[in-house]
């Protein structure tokens, strides 16, 4: 006879939980990289500009293109910021529902030891019984 855990259930829906969770943090940090990337490739190619020979309109060109690349270097960092803040954010959702599964597989560990240990004593019950019942006149 063997006793169900009785949290099997929530265990179930923990688990799944906690996956959900490992994925949005798996996309956030894919997601924040990709932001850090694209900032890296900006600064770098702004960083480029302006090498080779300069006449008047190519000063105002590149002067446009260095005003042009600081407007979205401000709005990468704000969208980095924002993404660090969704990141930690889904970090600690998931190290919750982590803690949270953990602690539902501890008490399921816990119960299958308890169902064998029941196990074990009602088999060497039996076991005593058939022993008993086996040699019943030597004790006289």
């Amino acid at each position: 006879m063997s006793r169900a855990f009785s949290l099997a259930g929530l265990l179930r829906v923990r688990s799944v939980q906690e996956r959900e969770a490992a994925q949005r943090l798996s996309r956030a940090a894919v997601e924040a990289s990709q932001t850090q990337a694209r900032d890296r490739h900006l600064r770098a190619a702004l960083g480029d500009a302006g090498s080779g020979p300069q006449d008047g309109r190519t000063l105002a060109a590149l002067a446009a293109s260095r005003a042009a690349g600081r407007a979205l270097l401000t709005e990468l960092r704000v969208v980095a910021q924002l993404q660090e803040q969704t990141l930690s954010d889904a970090r600690a959702v998931h190290d919750t529902r982590r803690r949270e599964v953990r602690g539902l597989e501890k008490l399921a560990h816990a119960h299958l030891l308890e169902v064998r240990a029941e196990a074990l004593r009602a088999e060497q019950k039996e076991l005593d019984e058939i022993a008993s019942r086996t040699h019943p006149g030597e004790d006289a």
